[in-house]
């Protein structure tokens, strides 16, 4: 009876049952030691994520439970939500500009700051359209990297 216990423990510990799985697949994928928590080093991978590392750690020890990952990825996602919104308000604004060829710009926001790239005709209708996307309400910064033909 106990060579059967031992078999079955041993069976156990080697197909992974003693592994904390936490239910949310994308916490416990990148959970490489499987201890239910996790480390900067394991979140290294996701930019995002290790860019949020510490202000997420609630308790501060070093780690993310959980609530924390899903904390930080609805950050993220907020984020991507309110760049997006802040690109379509810049093209529109590009669009609706007489003398701004707004076919020919393209628009690019990280963290509320706006990119626009492409090409136009002229220094002057470059600056427009840089002035133009830095009066959009929420943009913080333009990186005007528009080239002259």
């Amino acid at each position: 009876m106990n060579r059967i216990l031992i078999a079955m423990s041993v069976a156990l510990a080697a197909s992974g049952a003693w592994a904390q799985k936490t239910g949310n697949r994308s916490f416990d994928q990148l959970d490489a030691n499987s201890d239910g928590f996790l480390t900067k080093a394991e979140v290294a991978g996701n930019k995002e994520l290790a860019k949020r590392f510490e202000k997420f750690d609630a308790n501060k020890d070093g780690k993310w439970n959980v609530d924390e990952f899903v904390k930080a990825n609805k950050d993220n996602d907020e984020r991507v939500l309110a760049d997006s919104a802040l690109t379509t308000k810049v093209k529109t604004a590009l669009l609706t500009e007489k003398g701004v060829p707004s076919t020919s710009i393209s628009v690019t926001t990280y963290e509320s700051e706006v990119l626009l790239s492409g090409f136009v005709e002229s220094a002057a209708i470059k600056e427009k359209a840089g002035k133009v996307a830095a009066g959009v309400s929420g943009v913080k910064k333009v990186q005007n990297n528009l080239s002259v033909r």
